[in-house]
């Protein structure tokens, strides 16, 4: 039996957002699980932080131009899996969106993994085999007042997986989606702080489950970039305490 450190052994694979809730938990679940890691993010502080616990590498990096994708991709080796969990979320009413907060919404969220993968894919970066996990939301399947940007940009995420996955699949490369409801992280606490407690309550009580803890995404990630799931492509898993059965 493989045992849990053995999981990833002699795989790269690079985790973009690292710096994030989500994106943390993540590298400390691949790094308990034997992979070799790069990390990138924007945030130099908690990167340099977070290397220093993971002991790996990493690219600081703002993907939200073009000359931090090529930066990673030049600094990248051939990676056995890439997962893409940075993110903004600019929650206000449509009328009240501002044209700088949809442009970078969209841009890193949607456009930004979209080029990375293709960047990399140009410059044969991407093993055979490899796995491709993006992090979309529950709240690209669900209208949700405030949140037309978000919704719109992970739509176009998982529309994007999809049809990557049957261009890579030849290949044996793999793409999929995690759609993660309500999670215990900053972004999550930042977007709750902009509603009334009483809109919070009821919001809640649409998790059959309750609350996620990001260490459920982490767990559903490593089951997709893993070969237990080498006959799963294309998919977007919900992993959201039931709130998806509504």
């Amino acid at each position: 039996m493989m045992t849990t450190a053995a999981k990833f052994e002699n795989q790269q694979i690079l985790v973009v957002g690292a710096t994030g809730g989500l994106g943390a938990a993540i590298a400390r679940q691949l790094q308990e699980e034997g992979a070799r890691l790069i990390l990138a993010g924007r945030d130099t502080e908690k990167l340099s932080a977070l290397v220093k616990d993971l002991e790996c590498d990493s690219v600081a990096v703002d993907l939200a131009n073009a000359e931090g994708r090529f930066q990673l991709v030049d600094a990248v080796d051939a990676l056995d899996g890439l997962v893409y969990a940075a993110g903004v979320a600019p929650i206000a009413p449509v009328r009240y969106l501002k044209d700088a907060d949809v442009d970078s919404c969209l841009n890193l969220n949607a456009a930004a993994p979209w080029l990375l993968v293709r960047d990399l894919l140009k410059k044969k970066k991407l093993n055979s085999g490899a796995s491709i996990v993006c992090l979309s939301s529950v709240a690209a399947g669900r209208g949700t007042a405030g949140y037309s940007a978000y919704s719109a940009s992970k739509a176009a995420l998982e529309a994007f997986v999809r049809c990557l996955a049957l261009e890579i699949a030849p290949k044996g490369m793999r793409a999929n989606c995690i759609a993660p409801g309500m999670i215990e992280t900053d972004m999550t606490e930042a977007a709750a702080e902009r509603i009334s407690d009483e809109a919070l309550a009821e919001h809640l009580k649409a998790y059959p489950l309750g609350v996620g803890k990001p260490s459920d995404v982490a767990e559903a990630t490593s089951f997709l970039l893993s070969e237990a799931s080498r006959w799963v492509t294309g998919i977007t898993l919900s992993v959201d305490g039931g709130y998806s059965i509504h």
